[in-house]
């Protein structure tokens, strides 16, 4: 998880905070932060979420961020990427949010369920 802007670590860089939870435990997501979750066992996983609003969604943060126009995203990464891979950057960027779905289905001996 990040916690919104500004919760630094002690090198002074944006803290992330990786937590690995067994059977019965709990981790709590602050408000501002974004997250992912991924069960990479091939046994069930139980997940509640409890929301403090009726108006609850998903931001999938790196897709947001590029579907910006070329302008705000050279302006916001500076010389980190060049003008001319912006497009590549773009369409690099899964677009779901499942990274690990096809390792663990190999894993687990399973096939993707057809839409």
């Amino acid at each position: 998880m990040v916690p919104e802007a500004g919760v630094l670590d002690s090198e002074g860089k944006q803290r992330v905070i990786r937590v690995e939870l067994g059977p019965g435990m709990v981790t709590i997501y602050p408000a501002g932060s974004f997250h992912t979750q991924v069960n990479p066992d091939c046994e069930p996983a139980n997940f509640a979420a409890a929301f403090n609003s009726d108006e609850f969604a998903v931001g999938l943060v790196a897709a947001e961020t590029f579907s910006l126009s070329d302008d705000v995203i050279a302006a916001t990464f500076g010389q980190s990427i060049a003008g001319e891979d912006i497009e590549t950057v773009r369409n690099a960027i899964p677009t779901t949010m499942a990274i690990k779905v096809e390792e663990c289905l190999k894993k687990c001996g399973k096939q993707k369920r057809q839409a």
